[in-house]
Formats: structure tokens, C-alpha cells, sequence
């Protein structure tokens, strides 16, 4: 099904969906000697399907060889996915029912884009209508007074849908995080800023766990968790909303002394995820973390945000990579703004250098990048308008999906040559667990490339078109 496109007098379009419609992607059977192309573009293609044989062409017309070596494998990848926050569920929530289940079969069904990963607050953050926590009673030294709301009750219900529109439903793989404790137990008295007080460090821990509780209740597993988001914004005593800093000596010692053993106690075995913070941090901050005793062990992997990327290079991650290689590392929060090009190289930059995964920011927001009760508005590759019933796909929508349907989990980044000195045509390769080569291209040209792409001793020659991205399958 096509994309119903519409214009802002941007350079580029949005595909709108409702109750009654919505484009899918044109997925076929990969044949023997074939190739299947994806194709978006700035001029408004999405995701369109060529299909192609392996054939022979003049050297001389060449622009570009393109080479992959199957037998060069770098990391395996975990996947892809978004953040279910409270904005993201009120605002799915102000469509009807059949338009909500069309937006996240979109993004987890079998007819969209193959997410596999969600990440899941415990309590508030800035996209919520107000700060809170699970118990902002003070000195409730039992915790009795801990308490979902009614954003949790909206968000376990589509994590079970999620979970039964899913092909496979244990697939979904949860990540979860906490903003801030509770004013109370911070040396600030404020959910905005400051530090755990060390006497609050175990109940702080039983705090965590009780979240694990109330959603095992429910019926929602944990799969991994961070100690706190992104933990340097915690010492700015003006930090606009939801933060508590840990340094990476506090953090390792909350966590392997407080935190692991009372949820190990209670019968949960999460993965641990160090860092949670932005790439100027690497690797100092896992460093940090890892020389306290028994961190290295209990942590499987650093996660990363997305927002210093500009200012830090990729390198940092391999740096990362090869003084942990049994250590993956992941990233767990971004929102670019609304080109698909920009997306997409972010994306490819981070995937080259170790990156095992990408989880984006707010899956769905309405089109003034709210609610945040801290003004803190953003981009989303899926905009709500709830006054039409219907929901955009933005350019990035389709950026992310070049990646995550058709790299699925298990598969390996390959090598892939001959590219990597044009600064305006970027690649990656993957190897599929079906033993499937993906190959995914950015051209920022504004005139069409004529390539030849080597598998073996097969080949293929074609044309990039201007300012696209591409798969190759």
C-alpha cells in the first residue's frame, strides 16, 4: 500500500494514516540471484520496491564499486525500537481504537517495521503532564504509599498488545529506566536536580524493585535496566526537569551493592546497562564505573544517547568496543529533528562503530511535540493528530525503517568497501540470520550515482538516485 502523502511546504512529505488506511511495505521472498531495492527519497518515494537480477554491465560507465565480504563480521545485532513514555501513550490513547492499533502495528506488527524494543520509565520524566514519582509521600520509610498511575495502566495495556501483534511475542525486549527517587530521599528535596542521599541507597533499591513487582504483576517482564538516566544532568542545580546524578563510582557501588542483590532476592535477573548518557562520556564513564568491584561482571553493556553526537566522534564507541569487546553497547535515547537523511547517517555512523541497536525516543507525539510539563518539546517519527483521526509518518519514520525491517535481531554487521572516502555516499552491510545480505545506502548528491555492488562473484549494476536511501537485499 502506498503512502497518502502530505505537504508542509517543506522540502520533503509525511505519509498520513487513519482508521481505514495506512501504507505497508512491499515485503517479497527473496528469489536465487536476486535483488531487492527500498528506496526513499527527498522528493517523496517511500520505501519503493524494485526488483532486480544480478547482471552485466560496461566497466567504463562506473561511478562506484561497492563491495561486501561475508566473512568479515563485526557485531551481532539486538535491535530496534522506541520509548513508550507517558506522552507517547496519551497521545495513541487520543485516537480511536482502530487508529492506535494501526500505529503500533506500524511499528511492532507483522505488516510494519520490525521493532523489537521498547523502554519504559519508571515514574515521570519531562513527557508527562507533571513531575512525579511512585511515592511522593515524604519520609515513607516502608513504601506504602507506592502507587502506579494511570499512564502505567495505559502503557501495560498496549505493551500486552504490542506483545500479541508481535510474530513472535517473545521478541519484545523491555528496557527500563528511572528519571529521579523521590524528592524526598534526594539531597536536593527536588526531582530536578541533585543527588541520592547515601542513607536512602537500599531503600532507594526496594523502591526499583517494587516497580518490578507492580508490572510482573501485570504481566510485563524487564528485560534490562540502567541505574538512571542520563546521570550528569543531576548536578546542575538548574537542570529544567527530571534528574538525579550519580558519579560512575556511586552509581557501580548503588547498584552492585543495593540495587542487584534486591532484585536478584526478589527473583528478577535483568541485564544491567551502564551509563545511560550522552557519547562525550565514553569511555570514562564505564571506565569509572567498571573499576569498582564486581561492576565489570555484573554489567553486560553501556547505553548511549544521541544528543552530543555532533560534537563527538563515533570513535569513542569503538574506543569503547575494543577495551570491552565482550560488552555490547546500545543506544537507548534519540530525537533528531524531521530529516530522513540526517536520521539515517546517525543511525549508519553509530551502527559502523559497534552500535548493537537503536531505541528512539517518544514513539508518538501530537504536533507540538508535547505533553512535557517542562516545555522540553521535540520531534517524534510518528505525529498524533487526534482532531482528525489520523497519525503523520515523518521522513524519519521511514529513515529508522531502512534499518529495522530489514536488519533483524541476530543478524551481523559485515564488511563493506569502497565507499569509505566519499563524504557524500555512506554504506553499511549486514549478514541476516537467513543468510541475507542487507545493504544500507545514504546519497546526499542531488544527481543519480551509477554503481556496481559485488557479492561474491556476482554482480550488479545500477544507480543510486539523488538525496535517497537505499536497501539492498
Amino acid at each position: 500500500d502506498e503512502c497518502i502523502p502530505r505537504s508542509f511546504g517543506n522540502n520533503s512529505i509525511v505519509c498520513v494514516c487513519n482508521s481505514t488506511y495506512c501504507d505497508t511495505v512491499n515485503k517479497q521472498k527473496l528469489q536465487q540471484n536476486q535483488l531487492l531495492w527500498y528506496t526513499s527519497t527527498q522528493d517523496g518515494k517511500r520505501m519503493q520496491l524494485s526488483v532486480m537480477n544480478f547482471s552485466a554491465k560496461n566497466e567504463s560507465e562506473i561511478d562506484l564499486v561497492l563491495t561486501v565480504d561475508i566473512d568479515q563480521k563485526f557485531q551481532k545485532i539486538q535491535g530496534f525500537g522506541g520509548a513508550m513514555t507517558d506522552a507517547a501513550a496519551l497521545n495513541i490513547r487520543s485516537l480511536s481504537n482502530k487508529t492506535q492499533q494501526i500505529l503500533l502495528e506500524s511499528y511492532f506488527g507483522s505488516i510494519g517495521i520490525g521493532y523489537t524494543f521498547t523502554r519504559i520509565p519508571i515514574a515521570g520524566t519531562d513527557f508527562s503532564t507533571r513531575p512525579y514519582t511512585y511515592d511522593d509521600v515524604p519520609n515513607d520509610l516502608t513504601l506504602s504509599h507506592f502507587k502506579l498511575v494511570e499512564e502505567d495502566d495505559f502503557k501495560i495495556g498496549y505493551l500486552h498488545y504490542i506483545k500479541n501483534i508481535m510474530p513472535n511475542s517473545d521478541d519484545l525486549r523491555i528496557i527500563t529506566t528511572a528519571w529521579s527517587a523521590p524528592a524526598w530521599m534526594k539531597s536536593s528535596k527536588s526531582i530536578t536536580w541533585g543527588i541520592l542521599k547515601p542513607e536512602y541507597y537500599q531503600l532507594y533499591a526496594d523502591y526499583i524493585t517494587k516497580f518490578f513487582d507492580a508490572y510482573k504483576e501485570r504481566g510485563i517482564h524487564i528485560w534490562g535496566i540502567t541505574p538512571g538516566n542520563e546521570p550528569l544532568n543531576g548536578f546542575i542545580p538548574v537542570f529544567p526537569f527530571n534528574s538525579m546524578g550519580w558519579s560512575p563510582t556511586h552509581c557501580a557501588a548503588w547498584t552492585v551493592d543495593n540495587l542487584a542483590p534486591t532484585l536478584n532476592n526478589a527473583g528478577y535477573n535483568p541485564l544491567y546497562i551502564a551509563m545511560d548518557d550522552q557519547r562525550f562520556e565514553i569511555p570514562w564513564f564505564t571506565e569509572l564505573m567498571f573499576e569498582y568491584p564486581k561492576t565489570e561482571e555484573l554489567f553486560s553493556g553501556t547505553a548511549v544517547h544521541w544528543y552530543t553526537d555532533e560534537m563527538f566522534s563515533p570513535l569513542r564507541l569503538s574506543q569503547l568496543h575494543d577495551k570491552y569487546p565482550d560488552k555490547f553497547i546500545l543506544m537507548t535515547e534519540a530525537c533528531t529533528g524531521s530529516s530522513p537523511f540526517d536520521k539515517e547517517k546517525v543511525i549508519l555512523g553509530n551502527l559502523s562503530h559497534w552500535m548493537v541497536g537503536w531505541i528512539d525516543w517518544n514513539i508518538a507525539l501530537n504536533e507540538h511535540g508535547a505533553p512535557n510539563w517542562a516545555k522540553n518539546y521535540v520531534d517524534s517519527p510518528i505525529i498524533v493528530m487526534p482532531q482528525t483521526d489520523e497519525f503523520y509518518k515523518q521522513p524519519m519514520f521511514y529513515a529508522i525503517s531502512h534499518f529495522s525491517q530489514f536488519v533483524p535481531r541476530d543478524s551481523y554487521r559485515i564488511l563493506s568497501t569502497g565507499l569509505e572516502d566519499n563524504p557524500n555516499i555512506k554504506t553499511i552491510a549486514f549478514l541476516t540470520p537467513e543468510q541475507h545480505i542487507v545493504v544500507v545506502v545514504v546519497n546526499k548528491l542531488v544527481e543519480n550515482i551509477l554503481y556496481r555492488y559485488i557479492n561474491y562473484l556476482k554482480a550488479h549494476y545500477d544507480c543510486f538516485p539523488a538525496r535517497i536511501q537505499s536497501d539492498i537485499v
